[in-house]
């Protein structure tokens, strides 16, 4: 048997062995109750307080920041800086992260849209970078959803300062586009 297929062998035991695990002791349990709200929640507080006149630009703020939050996330996994015990769907326990998809954009859209300018925009980032890299990360960690294996959470912070200032960064650009060519109509 060449070296892929033993790989393909392992993979396909631990894939039921995955299953297994979850639909035996993650789903129902109160750590999957918190993701569902975790993942619903957010959406409701985001529909309710989004300036509904820039619907377009703050949606795209985040589906920018939920890809690049899921991005570095499945690269931290995949590298196994940490891991994730509790997953809302069975589906490979590294897919799914339902902060990274709600909380995260739900955040940085309303960094967005409240700050405009630089200056508080930047001041507001740093400060989400450190809440949550320090109280979300630690309460996830504390319901037992996410495990460290060799991260410290000061090595995140960067991270969420980066998503929000390119989120900006794009953003930005895209909107000097869409104005200059306004300008042609």
């Amino acid at each position: 048997m060449d070296s892929f297929q033993k790989l393909e062998k392992t993979y396909d035991y631990l894939r039921k062995l995955w299953l297994d695990y979850w639909t035996q002791e993650v789903v129902f349990t109160y750590q999957w109750w918190f993701e569902i709200f975790v993942i619903i929640f957010p959406l409701f507080l985001w529909w309710r307080f989004v300036d509904k006149t820039r619907l377009k630009e703050i949606s795209l703020v985040g589906l920018i920041t939920a890809g690049f939050a899921f991005i570095f996330d499945q690269i931290g996994m995949s590298l196994g800086f940490w891991v994730y015990p509790y997953t809302l769907t069975p589906f490979e326990r590294d897919e799914f992260t339902p902060a990274d998809l709600s909380i995260v954009p739900f955040i940085y859209c309303m960094i967005y849209q409240r700050f405009p300018m630089w200056k508080k925009y930047i001041l507001a980032t740093i400060t989400y970078a450190f809440f949550a890299s320090y109280i979300g990360e630690n309460i996830f960690q504390w319901l037992g959803i996410y495990k460290i294996i060799k991260w410290n959470h000061l090595y995140s912070v960067p991270f969420y300062i980066l998503i929000g200032v390119f989120v900006k960064v794009v953003l930005q650009k895209i909107n000097l586009i869409e104005s200059h060519f306004k300008g042609k109509e």
